[in-house]
């Protein structure tokens, strides 16, 4: 559906005179993952959903993050399991189900510089592949390696000799965020999901303590809007506390 939903300049305009003219069930401000994937699930719950972004979509955190995919490996060490255990789930979604185009395998290399680290340090390694073969999602990762010095040179030529004397190998994943944040918004578009870039959030809209919606200000034609919704979520990240 993602991959043939349009969201060029005309569904612009139409997403913003729907959204001026249609109370919403839910307005979105903020277009990166997390104002993406609430107006995901919100659209796919049956909702009429909004989503304006002052940017580009994903021109923020969403686009300047690790952009890695990630089980929480350093997590184990705190005996979070729980936390681990849904991350690595949620990796083995992405890179098996949700975007194996925009997903792909990242390998590690953890050098040890005392021999007792090897075994400290291997047995994370080892519960942590471990863990993710429970879950099924291991498919599309390697296992993890030892390497001697001389292996991980060979791995990592950059690394000094003398400051190594062996390494563990591992595998996580790297994801193309901005592409997967333009992909999940374009499936919630395909959804009937209302969206709109470079228009920005001025003010929430209230009666009494209750926030009604949003004004707003398209920063293509200097047009100032009101839209009216039952809930606003506000996901602009970092920019959450200016509005």
């Amino acid at each position: 559906m993602a991959a043939t939903t349009r969201m060029g300049p005309e569904e612009r305009a139409e997403s913003l005179a729907r959204m001026a003219t249609e109370e919403l069930d839910v307005l979105v401000v903020g277009g990166g993952i997390v104002g993406a994937g609430t107006a995901l699930d919100a659209v796919a719950r049956g909702l009429k959903v909004g989503l304006i972004e002052a940017r580009d979509f994903a021109s923020g955190t969403s686009s300047r993050s690790s952009k890695l995919i990630h089980g929480g490996l350093r997590y184990l060490e705190q005996l979070d399991f729980e936390l681990v255990r849904e991350a690595l789930t949620e990796r083995g979604l992405l890179l098996q189900r949700i975007a194996p185009h925009l997903v792909r395998p990242v390998p590690f290399v953890f050098p040890f510089t005392r021999h007792w680290e090897r075994p400290y340090i291997g047995a994370g390694v080892a519960l942590y592949d471990t863990l993710s073969m429970t879950m099924g999602t291991s498919r599309g990762l390697p296992h993890h390696r030892h390497l001697t010095r001389s292996g991980a040179l060979r791995v990592f030529p950059a690394l000094r000799r003398d400051a190594l004397v062996g390494a563990v190998q591992y595998w996580d994943a790297q994801v193309d965020d901005a592409r997967y944040v333009v992909t999940v918004l374009r499936t919630a578009v395909g959804l009937g999901a209302r969206v709109a870039s470079r228009v920005q959030a001025t003010s929430f809209l209230r009666e009494g303590e209750h926030v009604t919606g949003a004004r707003a200000t398209d920063l293509e034609t200097g047009e100032e809007l009101e839209i009216r919704a039952r809930q606003v979520v506000n996901a602009a990240g970092v920019w959450t506390d200016d509005i």
